[in-house]
């Protein structure tokens, strides 16, 4: 190799290292599934070989799910598509149409802004966004299972149809199998009430919050999909859902933890400063 050619090749490795610096980081790992509800005492930390650091475009985030039968699953990933800096909470309880089994699930997703330094997307956080959240019981979700329960009972002219909402499926009584409703609530609700073109595998209805860590503001997201005769989704069925498995998010214990763990922080390393200044 010429001096020549030496000198483009050493150049171009420091750009691909300054590249590699300058990129925004996050944790990657696939999904890590455990047999047992997990609780913020023994989240998995993103440590290799299961995990790597990855390139991001925007954002890093931890999703924690709690399935039936006391599964959980874990992913740390990069560019998930919600708002930066926030927290999204969700319980979702559906039903099977033919069996008429019920399951619920439970998700928290923490997504952060990345940065060129280290992953955003830690255990700690994660760990954090969980002790921040108090979930709806059971016992809260078991009392709305009236509103999906399976039945052949069904007349899509009699589902409420309104909208002031810009993005809801069009209503096509012929092809319909199941009321729609979906209710933003925000600085004024948005609703869709509709009965789309689709098949009915499943009845269900979900609860969505997000929460900004930023200006500790938030906004719900509602779902129903439901068969029963009558307008099931019925902005009085919405409101019940709401009135009935609010999420609370707790900034407080957010920002207090993260005061917590700072200050271990600082702690650690002023010991080891003093340890190496007087040993």
């Amino acid at each position: 190799m010429t001096v020549v050619h030496s000198y483009y090749f050493g150049l171009l490795v420091l750009l691909l290292h300054a590249q590699y610096r300058l990129a925004l980081q996050c944790y990657e790992c696939n999904g890590m599934n455990f047999n047992s509800s997990l609780t913020s005492d023994n989240i998995p930390s993103p440590t290799a070989p299961d995990c790597e650091i990855v390139s991001a475009q925007s954002t890093c985030s931890v999703r924690i799910g709690w399935y039936k039968g006391n599964k959980t699953e874990v992913y740390y990933g990069a560019d998930t598509p919600l708002p930066i800096d926030s927290v999204m909470i969700k319980t979702e309880r559906k039903v099977t149409a033919w069996s008429g089994e019920y399951e619920t699930r439970r998700f928290i997703i923490y997504n952060c802004k990345a940065s060129n330094s280290t992953p955003c997307n830690t255990v700690e956080n994660a760990k954090r966004a969980i002790e921040s959240t108090t979930f709806p019981t059971d016992e809260q979700i078991d009392k709305l299972d009236s509103l999906i329960v399976p039945t052949t009972d069904f007349d899509g002219r009699m589902c409420l149809n309104f909208t002031n909402s810009s993005d809801c499926r069009e209503t096509n009584i012929v092809a319909c199998q199941q009321c729609i409703g979906i209710v933003q609530y925000f600085k004024t609700p948005d609703m869709c009430a509709t009965c789309p073109a689709g098949k009915a595998i499943m009845n269900f209805f979900d609860y969505e919050s997000t929460f900004f860590l930023t200006n500790r503001t938030y906004f719900d997201v509602i779902r129903l999909g439901c068969r029963k005769y009558g307008a099931c989704n019925s902005i009085e069925n919405m409101d019940r859902i709401k009135n009935t498995l609010s999420t609370n998010f707790d900034f407080k214990k957010f920002y207090y933890s993260t005061a917590c763990l700072t200050k271990s922080n600082v702690i650690v390393f002023i010991s080891i400063f003093l340890l190496r200044l007087f040993c």
